[in-house]
């Protein structure tokens, strides 16, 4: 969609949600990981667009996710997140308000954000947005078995290592991800020996599944003025298994979350099940299969699949770059992070 059409999109979304649809401007703005994200404006607003990549080989409905989840959350009344203004499923597009604030720094992650992303973890899972999120589709890579997050691992690290080692960079994650399957070896087998084969099987039942941000993290929320987090980007939300809304909360590596929070977060995060205790040992259980899965997820680079998501997003990236950059992450959150002293 080249930049007169999508002005013509913006301002046909904004007519429809009986907006002021005059003097729009479309701006393309950076740090789009998957989508295209464009700044609009119409006469005194803001609003930020979204692009979602949609390809025949990704069949994950991320601009439905995204729209399902914020306004699920707005009407219930939450205002820590985006409001969601209208969506084209035609083009892929969502618009919502611009927010005006700055993304965290590291070592800004304070008890106080942590109790933030806490309190809207626990609201998004009030028992009166739960009696309405029925609709919701489940999360990307949503697993309720233990032993469908072990399968899925070894499927991310089978498909990292079957990725064409062509170039030196990709001789060098090909041996990366030698070194880090070995590791994960020892830790699967760790795994399933502190859980019996019901444990592993048993699948996690309705109600002690989560409404989950998924993706959930401060790398993907901002700082407005006043103080308070405002969470974004939740093209992979959905239902979803509570240890996995966790751990890649405590796991994900751009914004690191201290482990001393850790016991607080998950001694208050399940209180919409009736079986919390159980939920929080689930959680202690599989973090460590979140360290390794971040691992890969910072691999993805290698990946096709990912690199078309890459260009959609920024055409102009340098993909070798791109790689180097992803490969170094990788090897220092694995040195810094594997074997380290989980909560249990």
């Amino acid at each position: 969609m080249d930049g007169e059409s999508l002005t013509d999109v913006m301002r046909e979304l904004l007519l429809r949600a009986g907006l002021d649809a005059s003097d729009v401007t479309v701006q393309p703005l950076a740090g789009g990981g998957n989508n295209r994200v464009f700044v609009v404006k119409s006469g005194n607003c803001s609003y930020l667009a979204k692009v979602y990549f949609s390809h025949p080989s990704d069949d994950r409905d991320r601009l439905g996710a995204e729209w399902d989840l914020l306004s699920l959350a707005w009407d219930a009344g939450l205002r820590c997140v985006p409001r969601p203004v209208a969506s084209d499923r035609h083009h892929h597009l969502g618009l919502y308000e611009f927010v005006e604030g700055r993304k965290v720094g590291d070592a800004e992650v304070t008890q106080d954000f942590t109790e933030q992303a806490l309190t809207f973890f626990v609201r998004l899972n009030d028992r009166r947005i739960r009696q309405h999120a029925g609709g919701l589709r489940n999360a990307s890579e949503a697993c309720f078995a233990i032993e469908d997050h072990l399968d899925l691992l070894d499927r991310r690290l089978q498909r990292l290592s079957a990725a064409a080692a062509i170039s030196e960079i990709d001789q060098e994650a090909e041996a990366f991800v030698h070194k880090l399957r070995a590791a994960w070896r020892l830790v699967r087998s760790d795994l399933m020996r502190r859980c019996d084969a019901g444990a592993l099987t048993t699948v996690l039942p309705s109600e002690d599944r989560c409404v989950s941000p998924s993706d959930f993290g401060f790398h993907n929320a901002l700082l407005r003025p006043s103080g308070e987090l405002c969470f974004i980007d939740f093209e992979y939300a959905g239902w979803d298994d509570p240890a996995k809304a966790v751990g890649d909360f405590f796991c994900q590596p751009a914004i690191p979350v201290p482990l001393r929070y850790f016991d607080a977060f998950v001694s208050h995060a399940f209180g919409y099940s009736s079986n919390p205790e159980s939920l929080e040992l689930r959680a202690r259980l599989l973090l460590p299969v979140f360290q390794f899965k971040w691992c890969c997820i910072m691999l993805n680079e290698f990946l096709p699949d990912a690199a078309q998501r890459r260009r959609f997003a920024d055409p102009g990236m340098d993909p070798e770059r791109r790689k180097r950059n992803q490969l170094d992450k990788a090897h220092r959150y694995f040195q810094s992070t594997v074997g380290e002293s989980w909560p249990t």
